[in-house]
């Protein structure tokens, strides 16, 4: 049996689980060339010799846990954000393309900023996604992540010391900003936004992630108004908060900044869905 036929069966077990064909195809490569340590062009190039004997019996085991819908992060242990690789365990939210979003936005206003040696808080921080990105972008940057979980907290201490960035990544375990001061020059933040009624309709991948990164209460908006708070509270005069938020939250979060007065509502970006995404709020002098 050559390598490609392994391949082959793994996607029509795949399929049989319920994945579709295209999702199926890639899940296999990713899951074999993590096994093998090859790049794609060498996958391709002897992808018709015989089987690797290291390719057994891990590969079939990472195909029935993907067959049960654990998301391929999970399984291989990394997730790709920013263009670095980020360790990833169920103890996280897998880091998402959208939320880049927040780190093109943060470093745009750190630069216009100027500041010698910014401020920066990642509220929620998980894997340290944002808040390694950020400090790897700008390395005389300090941030303060916080999180309410302690594991998370190690993966992200994890991440933060993969990227050589561990010295300048404070790590805090508590909710939003509680017992944190500041002042911050910028804050980035992916909160908890799904609705608690949205619960059934989330894909069977989704509901593998920790429900405390997900789940936002009743309307999804409990930890954006927590997280605005903690910006009226912590962010300097004239500093930003970068915040992610769900589909159709738009005007909620709109809404929910106008309703305090010490915030403004600059602009929000969307994705490349065209679906807005990102708010971007100053805090105002006084």
């Amino acid at each position: 049996m050559t390598l490609f036929d392994r391949l082959a069966e793994g996607r029509a077990r795949l399929v049989e689980a319920g994945l579709q064909p295209a999702d199926a195809a890639i899940d296999v490569d990713v899951l074999a060339r993590a096994i093998l340590g090859w790049d794609r062009a060498r996958m391709l190039g002897d992808g018709t010799e015989p089987v690797p004997a290291s390719l057994e019996p891990c590969f079939s085991k990472w195909l029935e846990r993907r067959a049960a819908h654990e998301p391929v992060a999970y399984i291989v242990g990394v997730r790709e954000f920013w263009g670095l690789e980020f360790r990833v365990t169920p103890d996280v939210l897998i880091p998402r393309p959208e939320t880049e979003l927040v780190v093109e936005a943060a470093l745009d206003l750190l630069d216009r900023a100027g500041s010698a040696a910014p401020r920066v808080a990642d509220v929620g921080t998980g894997s340290g996604n944002l808040a390694v990105s950020l400090a790897v972008e700008r390395p005389s940057c300090h941030v303060t992540a916080t999180d309410v979980s302690g594991p998370a907290l190690a993966v992200a201490r994890e991440n933060a010391r993969r990227h050589d960035v561990e010295s300048r990544v404070h790590l805090v375990e508590t909710s939003f900003l509680d017992g944190i001061d500041g002042p911050f020059d910028l804050i980035a933040a992916n909160p908890p936004y799904v609705k608690e009624g949205d619960r059934p309709a989330l894909g069977r991948d989704v509901r593998h992630e920790p429900e405390v990164a997900l789940f936002g209460g009743e309307s999804g908006l409990a930890a954006v108004a927590s997280t605005l708070d903690a910006a009226g509270r912590t962010l300097a005069s004239g500093g930003w908060l970068v915040m992610e938020f769900g589909f159709g939250q738009d005007e909620d979060v709109g809404r929910l900044v106008a309703e305090r007065p010490a915030l403004r509502l600059d602009r929000v970006r969307p994705d490349l869905q065209q679906i807005p995404r990102v708010a971007v709020i100053e805090r105002l002098a006084g």
